[in-house]
């Protein structure tokens, strides 16, 4: 289940990799309910804009896989989500990117004949018209709960779960990976670079101008990480720096005046309360204050001055999805 992950927009013709500001900001409630419960989402940024798509919800029926296909997006001058044009079919752990005008939505679990758990390998592009979804592309291989990030003006995706065998629509067909692919949204093309240096899924992802951060993760054995690992591009390796506190999977990551910030996330505890701050001049971690609710399979991205949590649950598993969304102000640690 997973992370979400902070993104930023830079420039109609740059990626977005900073964060989402608005000529004419509009007050913001301290809670904005969505259309729908749901978890699993990582949400992204489009100009002013933050879109989410899919997900997975203990308050939606069993009989279409308890996931929804419906696509939501809202800006500060909004006071409402808004709906979007909806995916092909409903579909959790999808990553989703948004880079220049283009939104794609990678992979996922889609409910098939084979199952509730069938991985995708399906690359989704929604028209710059906003009209409809459109299969652009094919993942390398079906690919789940990965997490990613643009440099450069390419896609890259780390991690996730993909089929171990023939076998694809069950939870337990799909394993760790540690894959690192980059997709390029002119041609629609796949390449590889340096994988993770041990598979995992269910990892945050955070952008700091070009430096990409994955964060935590587990694998299906229960492992959990608690590395914070930096991508660089010119050497095609990755990093380690200091380690989280705790290890976390599920949960969520953004940026904010050059800090990070992770949110809820599960351990062999429970549900995650506490925020984690990483200050990126001091190479040091604090924790700064708890959640009003603990959730995992939330989203996070940064908003102006706060950071906006988005959805997730209050148990492990599927269990009491929420629809809230809240407004976090790190200078005053509170919601």
């Amino acid at each position: 289940m997973r992370r979400l992950f902070m993104i930023n927009s830079l420039a109609s013709s740059l990626l977005f990799y900073c964060s989402v500001t608005s000529a004419e900001p509009a007050e913001l409630p301290d809670t904005l309910l969505l259309p729908e419960a749901i978890q699993e989402i990582y949400p992204t940024v489009i100009g002013s804009e933050v879109w989410i798509a899919g997900g997975i919800s203990s308050e939606l029926p069993d009989q279409q896989g308890n996931m929804t296909a419906k696509v939501h997006y809202w800006s500060p001058k909004n006071k409402s989500w808004m709906e979007a044009p909806k995916l092909p079919e409903g579909r959790h752990h999808t990553y989703l990117q948004a880079v220049g005008e283009k939104i794609f939505a990678f992979g996922g679990f889609v409910q098939t004949h084979h199952g509730q758990w069938h991985n995708s390998n399906d690359v989704l592009m929604l028209d710059e018209k906003r009209t409809h979804w459109r299969r652009v592309a094919a993942l390398p291989m079906p690919i789940s709960e990965t997490v990613g990030a643009v440099i450069g003006n390419k896609i890259h995706l780390v991690g996730g779960r993909s089929p171990k065998g023939k076998l694809n629509g069950q939870w337990q067909h799909s394993t760790d990976t540690d894959v690192h692919l980059v997709f390029d949204p002119l041609t629609f093309e796949f390449t590889r670079k340096a994988s993770l240096p041990v598979a995992r899924n269910s990892a945050a992802t955070a952008q700091l101008g070009e430096r990409w951060f994955v964060i935590g993760g587990r694998q299906i054995n229960g492992k959990l990480f608690n590395e914070l690992l930096e991508y660089q591009p010119h050497e095609d390796k990755w990093l380690a720096l200091a380690e989280m506190p705790e290890a976390r999977a599920g949960h969520a990551a953004a940026i904010l005046h050059d800090k990070l910030y992770v949110f809820g996330g599960e351990n062999r505890q429970g549900i995650n309360k506490d925020i984690l701050e990483f200050d990126f001049k001091t190479s040091q971690w604090q924790r700064i204050a708890g959640q009003e609710v603990a959730r995992h399979g939330l989203g996070a991205v940064t908003v102006n001055d706060y950071i906006l949590l988005i959805g997730g649950a209050k148990q492990v598993g599927l269990k009491q999805t929420l629809k809230t969304t809240q407004r976090f102000t790190p200078q005053k640690n509170v919601f």
